[in-house]
């Protein structure tokens, strides 16, 4: 490869190394406590908190955008569903494989469900994925991307996995977020700030190289508008790179989503780039997929998904996620939006129970669009 694909700027170093060597202390080691001190209470185990901690209740309500009215539905996770300590981690992806719902929790493990939509979202578990339901991999997941022949990457820093029907493949070394072209014979895969990759799959194997983006870590050697790609998506044959662009307009870094061909030509980019901070502009974003004949984003930082056309040239409209899932704390993290063979897309949703020592993960079905 042209470049390290696990560049962190010097200040993660520091503090990774200081978390290893436990040495980051100021003016030395903590004196001992005097034979006075009184002792301290026991820590609470995350097991006790989810005691003391009330579940959510959630009450989607419709909202428009552009004359369309659109509906989420909660999906009814099994048992207590899914909890984590924090609401950005506690679903990191998420994909619609035929009648299957996949899910990647907090800990990079796979969970397969089955999905009904009769009558509202209903997951139960795929005993028939994994191990009973899950699978867990060498390496921790935290990206999920499908073919529409029902092969799934499952991807991360450390590398990817090639899975059908809940089992896996075979290894592939490309590192970061995997995403997959719908006819599973080639995808792209960036990382944060490092080079980004271009894979082409055969139904065994996965050969990478280098792509147009490289070393957007590095201001002497970047290639590339992006110092850090949020996400990408596959569409037709275009792909959606959301990022961070290198180039600062009026004293900020703007997040923009742009459109490249195969070969890494610039088609067009949207996101109003300026300080207005409106319906169009982006904090962060965290998910594109194809909505009906658009486009959809969504973005946790400023907790809305937006739609445009296909082609960035026309902004049609945007809704609050908080008020479209109907959540009772208007903090709703999430980090993956994906479109099933319906039409449908289906949101993750972090969300922390009251005294944010508790967060739960749901799964809404929106439709409208």
């Amino acid at each position: 490869m042209g470049s390290a694909r696990l560049a962190v700027t010097t200040l993660g170093s520091v503090a990774l190394a200081c978390f290893a060597l436990l040495a980051c202390k100021k003016g030395g080691p903590a004196p001992a406590p005097s034979a006075s001190a009184a002792p301290s209470a026991a820590p609470v185990s995350f097991e006790e908190q989810v005691k003391q901690s009330a579940p959510l209740a959630f009450n989607p309500a419709p909202q428009t955008a552009a004359g369309k009215t659109v509906q989420a539905t909660l999906c009814k996770f099994p048992g207590a569903g899914l909890l984590d300590r924090s609401a950005s981690k506690v679903i990191q992806a998420l994909e619609v494989v035929g009648e299957r719902l996949l899910v990647v929790d907090a800990k990079g493990v796979l969970h397969g469900f089955k999905l009904s939509t009769t009558g509202g979202c209903t997951l139960t578990v795929d005993g028939s994925f994994g191990a009973g339901g899950t699978l867990t991999l060498e390496r921790p997941i935290e990206h999920l991307s499908k073919a529409d022949s029902g092969l799934v990457m499952a991807s991360g820093i450390f590398g990817s996995y090639a899975l059908e029907d809940g089992r896996r493949v075979y290894d592939c070394k490309a590192t970061g977020d995997f995403e997959l072209a719908a006819s599973g014979k080639w995808g792209i895969v960036p990382w944060v700030n490092s080079t980004v990759e271009y894979v082409e799959l055969t139904r065994s194997s996965c050969k990478s190289k280098d792509w147009a983006l490289k070393d957007l870590s590095d201001a002497a050697k970047r290639k590339g508008p992006f110092t850090n790609v949020n996400t990408a998506a596959i569409v037709g044959d275009k792909i959606y790179l959301g990022g961070v662009l290198a180039e600062k307009v009026e004293g900020r870094e703007p997040r923009v989503v742009i459109i490249f061909d195969k070969a890494g030509r610039e088609l067009g980019r949207f996101g109003d780039p300026g300080k207005g901070f409106g319906d169009d502009s982006f904090g962060w974003v965290h998910g594109i997929a194809a909505c009906g004949k658009n486009l959809c984003v969504v973005d946790s930082n400023f907790r809305r998904m937006s739609i445009w056309s296909t082609d960035g040239k026309r902004f049609i409209g945007a809704v609050k996620l908080d008020r479209l899932f109907g959540s009772p704390n208007s903090v709703v993290w999430t980090n993956d939006v994906t479109r099933a063979q319906d039409g449908a897309l289906y949101i993750s949703a972090g969300v922390s129970r009251t005294g944010g020592k508790v967060a739960e993960g749901h799964v809404f079905r929106v439709t409208g669009l």
